[in-house]
């Protein structure tokens, strides 16, 4: 036996003999109650009456206490209308700070438990805040706990730099443990009842750990060492509750839990059920709210324990509006369908996109990995028997996700774009890079630069690897083809400022394509902010929004020779929609035509237009556009909430303009998605709807989108 599974060994067999302790523990302790011993928690018809006694009481309390969200969710029970949008409101007017962490924890908590998104509300992740929060270090064993408890439930794809992580706060939490087992109380040195059980709470997450096995036993047995005769502990419902919580995470049954000779936890517990519903917090005391509340997640935790359905903190998170793309590639290098969709299984979403398109397609019988067997009458084996439909996920970075490359489903989510495309050894495509030289010949990356010579390099990838030199591609850019050579380069003079597509191809005769044919953005920036003679007109607010706007390649001047950058002058509205676009990489068909009565043919703004009709930007139903015409701040709220989707997640009472009330529904709905999440904010308690958008303000407005669109989705 190797000296590695020698090692495996030991600590196989040092685990097993942990395990069994703790059920030798556990058994200790219930044979101190009974001489009967219950291998199975019983949740009985007396404990679900009182479980809905509570539940009856809590949707009474106003306002509604955040900590029994996560138990409703649990139970299957609504919570009361509003809510998600008034603890959005909570989020929203703080911008995610919170000067306790134990307050953000437990919003978050309930935000998530209430059906949102905790790392997506309005453009806020809360992971990041979470993490960073100084409370960590100075509230305590128990916001320790809560904090570990939460990052378990976040998903987040923020790319801010966090001080910890979840290994982090697991550590940190079994250092603070003290010797006999407890954890104690900030700024306490001896062990306390909640601050331990908030603690066995988090660390159930992790349960089978060798390194919590240990820990578990002593912390165990320290509680039911300082456990009273009564039951409970400190004579107090809230204490009692969260003891059956831990317990119930970690599979202890709190029923069996006692003194000898006195009365179980869970006894203890009934006992303080009034007949109203609601909880008394000490013996013989009224109802109290966090004593109902806290009674309410003990007979909720100790039910999941019953019927063996995981834990109380648990699956908590929900991905929320997912912003997905797909693109649908036949086997002759034809683009069959693209657009946007949302997430969830990657088959699914395929098959439902097909349907809203009209496109006919049969799927294989295989339940447990479905697949495309033909599409608008393209079977597999079209090339004399070669060649199938396949499917895969852009995730971010150059990581294509393939499913024989996974044991699961794929799905996508947030930002991914999913590729269904026809293949015979046909690889992928994974990213352009661009290079350029300064006017000191030194080699640059990033956009391009307004007229200056660049290069592309575009990689590949196989079921292997990525980052390959796709050698042999075609690269097309502005009526342009080259191809690239052995190390994926190609070279194009310069060009003017703005946002280009850039079409990749590689195709073989009688074959599927030997790459899946792919487009993407170029950026070519304009001349920085000082370079323009009426920089100075730029309102200091503006002016970083502006200097971005220009390095994106989103704005130019608007003189013959470029240097005038008129930052106050009105946009209309085809202007705004152009501009709107590009930060979207959606490149118009210039020979496209929208219905709009007023919209000619070969007009400059015709393809773009009849782009953004497709998107669901904008809709014919009224008959005319009115492109030449300004655009308000209403009209560019409506079309930016449609461009890029932003959902409202606040109360619709929270943004309260002066000036919006008589508005419809609709462009009410965008103003406040808009200025939730800060594109859009007015000032003075006015927003200013009919207001004409200027330059300037249209440089803030897409600078703002650029960062609530997710990476791999822009």
């Amino acid at each position: 036996m190797g000296a590695t599974q020698l090692n495996r060994t030991i600590r196989k067999f040092t685990l097993i003999a942990l395990c069994l302790s703790l059920i030798l523990l556990n058994g200790r302790v219930m044979a101190e109650t009974s001489t009967v011993q219950k291998t199975t928690a019983l949740f009985t018809a007396e404990m679900q009456r009182a479980l809905e006694g509570a539940q009856n009481v809590l949707m009474t309390i106003q306002p509604f206490p955040d900590e029994a969200a996560v138990g409703f969710f649990k139970n299957g029970h609504g919570l009361p209308d509003g809510y998600l949008g008034q603890t959005a409101d909570k989020i929203l007017e703080r911008r995610g700070k919170f000067a306790k962490v134990a307050d953000l924890t437990r919003t978050a908590l309930a935000y998530s438990a209430a059906g949102g998104n905790m790392n997506n509300i309005a453009g806020i992740d809360l992971y990041p805040f979470l993490m960073n929060h100084a409370g960590i270090d100075s509230e305590g064993a128990a916001a320790l706990a809560a904090v570990y408890i939460t990052s378990k439930n976040s998903i987040s794809n923020s790319m801010e730099w966090t001080n910890r992580y979840p290994d982090m706060l697991f550590s940190q939490l079994l250092a603070m443990q003290l010797a006999d087992g407890s954890w104690p109380l900030a700024g306490q040195k001896q062990g306390d009842p909640v601050a331990t059980a908030l603690a066995l709470t988090a660390l159930a997450s992790e349960m089978g750990s060798e390194q919590t096995a240990q820990p578990v036993l002593k912390a165990l047995q320290w509680l039911k060492d300082k456990q009273q005769l009564d039951g409970g502990f400190d004579g107090k419902t809230v204490t009692t509750a969260q003891v059956i919580v831990a317990l119930s995470s970690q599979g202890v049954d709190a029923a069996n839990f006692a003194k000898e000779k006195g009365v179980s936890l869970l006894d203890h517990l009934m006992k303080r059920n009034l007949s109203d519903g609601g909880f008394a917090q000490i013996e013989g005391g009224g109802k109290e709210g966090p004593a109902t509340a806290q009674a309410y997640l003990a007979l909720t935790s100790y039910k999941l324990l019953s019927k063996q359905a995981g834990l109380l903190y648990s699956g908590l998170h929900h991905t929320g509006l997912d912003r997905a793309t797909i693109q649908v590639e036949g086997p002759g290098g034809g683009t069959l369908a693209e657009g946007r969709v949302a997430g969830g299984d990657a088959v699914k979403v395929a098959a439902a996109f097909l349907q809203t398109k009209g496109l006919a397609y049969k799927l294989n019988g295989d339940a447990a990995k479905p697949a495309f067997t033909a599409i608008e009458g393209i079977q597999n084996g079209r090339y004399n028997g070669r060649g199938e439909w396949k499917i895969a996920v852009f995730s971010g970075g150059s990581a294509w996700l393939y499913p024989e490359n996974s044991p699961f489903r794929l799905t996508i989510g947030d930002g991914d774009k999913l590729l269904v495309y026809y293949a015979n050894d046909t690889e992928l495509l994974d990213r352009m890079e661009v290079k350029w030289k300064d006017k000191n010949g030194q080699e640059m990356g990033g956009y391009a630069s307004a007229n200056m010579p660049f290069s592309l390099r575009i990689t590949k990838s196989n079921n292997q690897l990525g980052g390959l030199p796709a050698f042999g591609v075609t690269v097309t850019l502005q009526g342009k083809s080259v191809v690239a050579d052995s190390t994926g380069m190609v070279s194009f003079a310069g060009m003017k400022p703005g946002v280009y597509p850039v079409l990749v191809t590689k195709y073989r005769k009688d074959d599927a394509p030997a790459l899946s044919k792919r487009t993407f953005a170029l950026h070519v920036s304009s001349p920085e902010l000082a370079s323009f003679t009426d920089a100075g007109k730029a309102a200091e607010w503006a002016r970083v929004d502006i200097a971005m706007a220009l390095s994106s390649g989103y704005i130019q001047g608007v003189s013959a020779s470029g240097n005038v950058l008129a930052p106050k002058q009105k946009l209309t509205r085809a202007e705004f929609l152009t501009l709107l676009l590009r930060l979207l990489h959606e490149f118009p068909d210039a020979k496209a035509v929208s219905s709009f009565k007023d919209v000619q043919a070969g007009k400059w703004y015709s393809g773009t237009i009849a782009k953004a009709v497709e998107l669901g930007i904008v809709s014919p139903s009224s008959g005319k556009f009115e492109p030449d015409r300004g655009i308000t701040r209403e009209e560019a709220a409506v079309m930016v909430t449609k461009a890029v989707r932003l959902a409202t997640y606040g109360s619709p009472d929270r943004v309260k303009f002066t000036d919006t009330t008589g508005l419809p529904e609709a462009s009410r709905h965008a103003i406040q998605a808009v200025n939730e999440h800060e594109v859009m904010t007015g000032s003075g308690g006015r927003f200013d709807p009919k207001q004409i958008l200027v330059r300037e303000q249209a440089a803030a407005i897409l600078i703002r989108l650029q960062k609530l669109i997710p990476e791999a989705f822009y």
